[in-house]
């Protein structure tokens, strides 16, 4: 996350005319959208559901990583308003919704709560570790704010209510990603913008990934809930919403990585999609 001081808002922008493109290719491959011949590819997501026992190791880790690794509060805070806060504040322009009536919801939120650079609309943050979070570092998280802390499947919101709702590099963590993907469905105004950013794999470095969290659960570097390849993740994508834009995130050396972050914007689907 060091490298993010040298990216800059251009470094995003000039590639999204190349990523919107690939996102057509993804969506054709995914099922999203038809092919000339009229037929379409189902290129399905790869995971398998995971236990709450699981999910609750999971998450004993991450606070544990966050009790004993309080330094990297600071450079998270830089990658986020780095790399996702140009993203937001450019698709918050398009709403035509009044500053002071904007509602933004974040899922899986952490300690660095990436909604809070922005500064227009009213903030929710959803995460289990919220009130851990909150005793761990009071005086970083946002005042004026509604914290829940519960799991994204089991919060219970007004439908139809946010302007924007946010999964930035959670989904591959929570318990159930499709009933959370439901559930954003649900919340997000017919007019609203859900954004979400995924690490995405290549098919055989995703299979490895579920093969390590099951049996050899003691590397945490390679025992995530969820892995997922982009036509997969778009294909889970596109199953609840309408995808207009994607951005590949991670520039500089981690552009030579096989993980990489894509962001996702997407909308409500139309009746009868």
């Amino acid at each position: 996350m060091a490298e993010s001081k040298h990216l800059t808002q251009e470094n995003i922008m000039q590639t999204n005319l190349i990523h919107e493109a690939l996102l057509q290719a993804d969506l054709s491959q995914a099922g999203g959208l038809k092919k000339k011949d009229g037929s379409t590819s189902q290129h399905r997501a790869f995971y398998h559901a995971v236990s709450k026992q699981r999910w609750m190791v999971y998450q004993k880790r991450e606070y544990l990583y966050w009790l004993q690794q309080k330094d990297e509060l600071s450079l998270r805070q830089n990658f986020v308003q780095h790399m996702y806060v140009p993203l937001l504040q450019k698709h918050l322009s398009t709403l035509a919704v009044a500053a002071d009536k904007l509602q933004i919801l974040e899922f899986g939120c952490g300690p660095v709560c990436t909604a809070q650079y922005v500064d227009q609309g009213k903030k929710t943050y959803v995460d289990p570790l919220m009130d851990d979070y909150r005793r761990l570092f009071p005086a970083t998280l946002p005042e004026k704010s509604t914290y829940l802390a519960l799991m994204a499947e089991e919060v219970d919101l007004p439908e139809d209510n946010y302007d924007m709702v946010l999964c930035l590099n959670v989904l591959s963590d929570v318990h159930n990603p499709e009933l959370v993907l439901n559930h954003v469905a649900d919340y997000l105004s017919h007019d609203g913008v859900f954004m979400v950013s995924m690490d995405l794999w290549p098919t055989w470095l995703a299979k490895l990934h579920v093969f390590c969290a099951h049996f050899l659960p003691s590397l945490p570097g390679l025992n995530r809930l969820y892995s997922y390849t982009r036509q997969g993740f778009v294909h889970s994508l596109s199953r609840h919403f309408e995808l207009t834009a994607a951005y590949k995130l991670k520039t500089g050396l981690r552009s030579l990585s096989l993980r990489q972050e894509w962001m996702f914007v997407c909308q409500r689907k139309q009746k009868g999609d």
